[in-house]
């Protein structure tokens, strides 16, 4: 989920780059900008803010173009004095300086020629100021008019911001209308470079509504046109860049480490030849300090290499007289150095078993609890609907709903408090003899309505008299994780049956359900389940550390854990222990 919102968080934070930073508009802009000024009555300032303006120096821009206005004061002439508001809140814009800027757009008239930008840059104003329904309200003005009337503003980059506007208000269909609505028009155009943007806007978009079937295609899309690019200018860097490391993290989500790493490299290629240029004079800068340093260093070693001769000079006059008391003191440190480092490496060996298990931790609750979270929230807001709406029906089923939601949960936090404490040997563990009758029926009860939930009927066949030898906290773990796994996966209007039963040398409890059952792979799998790996983690289907807990336990307690199927449909899970 981290990743997903990084992604959400880098491409849609501050989308609003279309309508005055990329080249082709910007390009469209300066000529109306000089072609604007130079019909207006010549003089020295006017001719050093259009320079300053096109040089993009906002500073002497906002200055000169103030001291105009100062002088037009009494003209009264509304077209120049609009023209130096607008170069004004230009630059008080392009400096983050939005409120200045806002006012500054606010005293220009209607009827002034550059009006359409205006409104645009307002739109990206509000944008910046996550005042997003504001900004679609803009943006809309500009997509109402006719391409003659807009001065080079593009629908499509204009249509995108409303999407990515929507996007940030979680109104979700509009945001997906308007961005399939952009791309195809800027499809149809030839400027690359915003088309490789907006597949990277759409393909996020689905991505972080985990559509991944819909986000993929266009990920790809972007990485492929983006290949295809030329021109070796700063944006195409980056778009090559941002395309190969999106396409990363997609296939790290996959599971498929190789294309990730092929990925991953390309990202790093591009990323480098962005950055190679701005980073040459401050690289050799560094060469040379590391160099310096360096030199310090060798001057530093050699003084101390000097030193060092001069007290083994003058420590050959002791030696004779305190040979035998370095011998006997140099064996005493030696000896106890040995012992502290064996002491060191079993600590690290613990830290670094204690360090795996809290790394394999973060990976179960950040990947396991993030489903049924999200869809207990959304029950959630059901439950709301549904008391407004008296709708006493739906509320029961939601409500069930969200019980077994929350059981679920549940029992994850209680086999990872469990696991964590079994693997640092904190889980406290007394066997004892006794009666599996009781145990398993106090068990029964707790799942009665997680059962009677999907219809599923729970049966039993117990031996009154069968004793094991078994820790009681220990095997209620054990029966909890197999009955919630049994229940998980029997359809509705199902059957559970456990029974115990004994011989001669052995005791067995046996679950038997009518679910979906075992493959072969699974079953192989399960059986040679020992311990928990990142590569085990089946992100789908839970990662298997209720399973894994049980098999501990019941290897601590001398038994062994088996599965089978249950032909023709369901599967058997035997605890087999030895005799007491």
């Amino acid at each position: 989920m981290y990743i997903r919102f990084l992604l959400f968080f880098l491409l849609f934070l501050l989308p609003f780059w279309g309508i005055s930073q990329e080249k082709p508009q910007r390009t469209i802009f300066q000529e109306e900008i000089i072609r604007y000024s130079n019909a207006l009555p010549k003089n020295e300032n006017l001719s050093k803010v259009q320079r300053f303006f096109l040089e993009k120096e906002w500073d002497s821009t906002l200055v000169y173009a103030s001291k105009e206005l100062k002088s037009i004061e009494k003209q009264k002439n509304s077209e120049l004095t609009d023209f130096y508001h607008f170069l004004r809140g230009y630059s008080f814009h392009r400096k983050k300086i939005y409120q200045e800027a806002k006012r500054a757009y606010s005293v220009i008239s209607e009827q002034f020629v550059f009006q359409p930008y205006i409104v645009a840059y307002l739109g990206e104003i509000a944008a910046e100021l996550h005042e997003f329904e504001k900004a679609i309200s803009y943006f809309k003005k500009i997509d109402a008019l006719d391409s003659t009337k807009t001065l080079g503003l593009r629908k499509g980059v204009i249509e995108t911001n409303i999407g990515a506007c929507y996007t940030h208000l979680e109104e979700f269909d509009k945001a997906e209308y308007y961005l399939v609505k952009g791309l195809k028009i800027q499809e149809t155009t030839k400027d690359t470079l915003k088309l490789i943007g907006s597949y990277g806007n759409i393909a996020n978009f689905y991505y972080n509504q985990y559509k991944d079937d819909l986000a993929i295609p266009y990920f790809k899309k972007a990485l492929q046109l983006s290949r295809k690019l030329k021109v070796k200018s700063i944006e195409s860097f980056r778009l090559k860049s941002e395309a190969a490391e999106n396409m990363s993290i997609v296939e790290e989500n996959r599971k498929d480490f190789v294309k990730a790493l092929h990925y991953r490299k390309e990202y790093e290629q591009w990323n480098d030849s962005l950055n190679n240029q701005n980073k040459i004079w401050e690289t050799a800068q560094r060469e040379k300090q590391e160099a310096i340093k360096e030199k310090q260093k060798e001057v530093a070693i050699l003084k101390a290499d000097n030193r060092t001769k001069i007290a083994e000079r003058n420590g050959f006059i002791y030696a004779a007289i305190v040979l035998l008391i370095f011998l006997a003191t140099g064996t005493y440190l030696y000896r106890g150095k040995i012992k502290a480092n064996k002491m060191i490496a079993a600590q690290k060996e613990a830290l670094d078993e204690l360090n795996a298990t809290k790394d394999y931790l973060f990976s179960v609750v950040s990947h396991d609890l993030r489903s049924p979270v999200n869809a207990l929230r959304k029950q959630h807001r059901k439950l709301k609907q549904h008391i407004v709406q008296h709708n006493f029906e739906a509320l029961k089923t939601t409500i069930d709903t969200s019980t077994t939601i929350s059981e679920r949960m549940h029992g994850l936090l209680n086999n990872v408090l469990h696991w964590s404490l079994e693997q640092s040997q904190q889980l406290l563990y007394k066997p004892e003899s006794l009666v599996v009758k009781p145990i398993i029926e106090q068990v029964l009860y707790d799942f009665e309505n997680l059962a009677k939930v999907k219809s599923i009927a729970l049966k039993t066949s117990l031996d009154t008299a069968l004793v094991i030898n078994f820790d009681r906290e220990s095997l209620k773990i054990v029966l909890r994780n197999l009955l919630d796994n049994a229940i998980k996966y029997t359809e509705s209007n199902g059957e559970i049956c456990i029974t115990t039963k004994a011989d001669m040398t052995k005791n067995c409890i046996e679950i038997r359900d009518t679910g979906i059952g075992f493959s072969e792979e699974q079953l192989e799998r399960m059986h040679n389940l020992t311990t928990l790996t990142v590569e085990k983690i089946d992100r789908s289907r839970g990662v298997g550390l209720g399973l894994l807990l049980c098999a501990n336990l019941i290897r601590k307690h001398h038994g062994t854990l088996t599965f089978e199927r249950n032909l023709p449909k369901g599967s058997i899970v035997k605890i087999t222990l030895p005799k007491t």
